[in-house]
């Protein structure tokens, strides 16, 4: 972890020329000065000065960012903000230590092997006595107020069978071309495993053995994102012995947000001093996004793919894990411009950030439907009858934005969709 000293002189580097001001998802919407990348990391000078400290309003003001690196994108020199945020968010952490609800989360919960399969097990079968259906619709509303859940948030049903309970260890291919590990996530293992049975099909079709370590846990992205490095560093040892299998060319994840965990923070958790470094850098090097992967497993498009029939529209959202931060952009267009009976739409502003964010959606839930609103207009414009994406928390967030705004589109992992 880098010292106050070390982050404050990097935060220094920002001229405040103000070029975030027109990018930055959250000012867009509150036009406050201190939620904008300059003036976070303004802040975070004044903390490395002294001329301020590390207190509850600070905290509640470095929360306020997406780390979705709209900033760093369009900075003109090039300054990588939400990492200098995310950093401050772990000194923060390091001095004032978890609130007691995160602490909860990610040390009791995420940390755990049986607890959170056992507690989520439990709510599968209960989860009619504390959610009801929305009419018409898959997902769930709250029959009863919840800490930090907003009643008019939707929430997709908990699968009555998790995904590595039905499918772990190895699946080998008929006629097997090249060997690779599955990633699987937290939101495909529990509330949608049909991504992860997609994506195994995929493979098994096309010569590819898949090996699915039974114990792997949560990538670490929610906890890592809140400043806690403690959780995330014992989760990566733990997913990357559990991958510890000879003859794993790569390591598949369906999701874009663990995709980016694993293959650009992992070897960031452990010192340069640390043996396991070289481990974790070697893990991440074989780590890459399923989209990415199929783009070169399935290859070009070839012939016409149905739109001279009645075709369905599809349009894609990029998540920001996925574009800015492993620079993916064609393979997911290219694989659905193949797809045959669909015809593809690019939506306007197809990488603005839809406002997910993981714990910033919970903690600020009004804001985060506000960004999500552009987003909604971009997808009702384009005409799309099915919106899709690579990232699970982004599914979430469209999911519960087309509802919200009353709009009867599918929403759909990319994966599904081939």
């Amino acid at each position: 972890m880098k010292t106050l000293s070390e982050v404050a002189e990097e935060a220094r580097q920002c001229v405040k020329c103000g070029t975030c001001m027109a990018q930055c998802p959250v000012y867009v919407e509150t036009l406050e000065e201190p939620l904008v990348a300059r003036g976070k990391l303004g802040l975070i000078e004044a903390v490395g000065a002294g001329d301020s400290e590390f207190n509850k309003r600070v905290g509640k003001i470095l929360s306020q960012c997406l780390l979705c690196g709209t900033c760093a994108e369009n900075c003109p020199n090039g300054i990588p903000a939400d990492e200098i945020i995310r950093e401050a968010r772990s000194l923060l952490v390091k001095e004032k230590g978890l609130s007691f609800s995160k602490k909860a989360i990610f040390t009791h919960l995420l940390n755990s092997h049986h607890l959170m399969p056992l507690l989520l097990k439990g709510g599968a079968s209960l989860q009619n006595l504390f959610l009801k259906q929305i009419p018409e619709e898959s997902g769930l509303h709250l029959r009863f107020p919840v800490p930090m859940l907003d009643q008019r948030r939707v929430i997709p049903p908990l699968a009555h069978d998790f995904f590595l309970d039905l499918h772990s260890g190895w699946v080998h291919a008929e006629k097997e071309t090249l060997r690779v590990g599955l990633f699987v996530g937290c939101v495909s293992n529990y509330l949608f495993p049909s991504i992860s049975r997609s994506a195994l099909d995929l493979f098994l079709r096309h010569g590819v053995s898949v090996f699915i370590p039974e114990n792997q846990r949560c990538c670490g992205l929610p906890a890592y994102g809140s400043g806690d490095e403690e959780t995330p560093r014992s989760l990566a040892r733990k997913n990357i012995e559990a991958f510890d299998e000879d003859g794993l060319e790569k390591i598949i994840a369906p999701c874009a947000s663990c995709a980016s965990m694993l293959r650009l923070d992992y070897p960031l958790l452990f010192d340069e001093s640390d043996p396991f470094r070289m481990v974790a850098v070697s893990f991440s090097s074989k780590v890459i996004d399923a989209s990415q992967f199929l783009g070169g497993l399935l290859g070009p498009a070839s012939g016409e793919n149905g739109q001279h029939q009645k075709a369905l529209r599809v349009t894609y959202h990029d998540p920001c894990h996925l574009r800015r931060k492993l620079g993916i952009f064609k393979e997911p267009r290219n694989l659905l411009k193949a797809l045959p009976g669909l015809e593809y739409v690019e939506m306007s502003e197809a990488n603005r950030c839809c406002g997910q964010g993981g714990s910033f959606n919970l903690a600020n839930y009004d804001l985060s439907l506000k960004i999500l609103g552009r987003k909604v207009q971009s997808v009702e414009e384009s005409g799309a009858d099915i919106v899709t994406t690579a990232c699970s928390g982004c599914l979430l967030q469209l999911m519960d934005g087309l509802h919200q705004q009353g709009l009867k589109k599918e929403v759909r992992h990319l994966v599904e969709m081939i």
